[in-house]
């Protein structure tokens, strides 16, 4: 009997550790410290305030630029946002900018911030990554499906084609970084416009998710997390499993602005994101936001809400702290596209006080919320980071 037990014992052991041991090939330490990190924010009652390369495109410096060591948000502020996300689009459209901007991630992580990655993957066969242009379905509209339809990339075009693109561009930037990097793989797959969105259905959507995964896993990349962001409402027939996900987010634009989205459906629909992430040790984010123009074209910010980012983000996550268990809050990317002023900003910038009606009380306000106590950006990061040994 006593051999028996013993014999148990052993097999127990073994299997635990094997379990430890697969967990640990899964992340390197930096990337587990990172991500303890995280959970310590939210467990703080802090946010991050974060952007979409907001030292590599600006709207007074202007897209694509070299010079990233300003940001239209330091010029406000004094101070960068606390979470940096590039998009492998960039690298696509202007190889020689990939330098430049790998260079500026780096050099955000080394200041004190958290950086992520996304990716608007275009089709090979229509260059674009919506499944409509001009009122036709994109020749790529089924590529998902044609991607999981086969695992042998010697025998599928289409999954060698979508792994090629990983072991040319994003692989080597993951390890060229070496850095934790947040990984944020077809978002917003609850819409419609993406060519991995709802119209391929929840199961073509998760094969392709832990394809994506295992794939980048047997790579040796360890230095990811993967954050998993619906678009407005959470739809968890396409959640890929927790052993796919360390991130829970959610794309919310014009926040309780319009009829189709009230502020109780923003408060409902993150309190959910939240409730999960707290019950599976995850981490929650609101991951995109802004104040877009009407389709009509009509600027919302800051002509019609100067007060956008405290009383239509920050103040709604105070007030209602069930919705407010997130690590950060991500603005998209401030550009004027023309260099005619024509693109609406998404914060303030340098000079936007004469160019822009009620410039000056979105600047104001931008400085309040920088103000809060529990907004977190650039240079509030490093204390966390050296508690955590990053």
């Amino acid at each position: 009997m006593m051999r028996r037990r013993l014999f148990l014992f052993l097999c127990v052991l073994v299997i635990g550790l094997a379990g430890q041991a697969q967990t640990q090939s899964v992340r390197n330490e930096d990337t587990d410290n990172l991500y303890k990190m995280l959970k310590q924010i939210v467990r703080d009652r802090k946010i991050m305030f974060g952007m979409a390369n907001p030292t590599t495109i600006g709207y007074a410096s202007g897209p694509l630029n070299t010079d990233y060591h300003s940001s239209d948000c330091k010029d406000i502020t004094g101070d960068h946002p606390g979470f940096h996300e590039s998009d492998f689009m960039w690298y696509e459209e202007n190889p020689d900018f990939r330098h430049t901007d790998v260079k500026a991630m780096r050099a955000a992580w080394d200041r004190g911030a958290v950086i992520g990655y996304c990716w608007h993957l275009a089709g090979p066969r229509s260059k674009g990554f919506y499944v409509e242009s001009e009122g036709r379905r994109s020749e790529d509209y089924n590529l998902a499906s044609e991607i999981v339809s086969n695992p042998d990339r010697t025998e599928n075009r289409f999954l060698d084609w979508y792994l090629t693109r990983f072991d040319e561009l994003a692989i080597p930037v993951f390890k060229e970084l070496g850095c934790p990097v947040v990984f944020r793989p077809f978002h917003e797959m609850t819409g419609d416009w993406f060519w991995w969105g709802k119209q391929v259905g929840a199961e073509v959507y998760v094969k392709l998710y832990r394809l994506t995964v295992d794939y980048l896993r047997s790579q040796g990349v360890d230095n990811l997390l993967y954050c998993w962001a619906p678009d407005k409402f959470v739809d968890f027939s396409f959640y890929p499993g927790d052993e796919y996900v360390d991130i829970l987010g959610l794309d919310i634009y014009e926040p309780g602005l319009t009829e189709f989205y009230p502020k109780e459906k923003l408060i409902e629909n993150l309190t959910i994101i939240c409730d999960y992430a707290a019950e599976h040790d995850k981490v929650a984010v609101w991951s995109e936001v802004g104040c877009r123009p009407t389709d009509d074209g009509v600027s919302r910010y800051p002509e019609q809400y100067p007060d956008f980012w405290t009383t239509y983000v920050f103040d709604i996550l105070r007030d209602h702290p069930e919705a407010g268990r997130v690590a950060w809050v991500e603005s998209w990317y401030n550009a004027d596209w023309k260099n005619d002023f024509s693109s609406s900003p998404y914060i303030p910038y340098k000079g936007m006080k004469k160019k822009r009606k009620n410039g000056r009380k979105a600047t104001r306000d931008f400085i309040k919320m920088y103000k809060y106590p529990y907004t977190l950006f650039e240079s509030n990061i490093k204390s966390y980071k050296r508690k955590f040994n990053l």
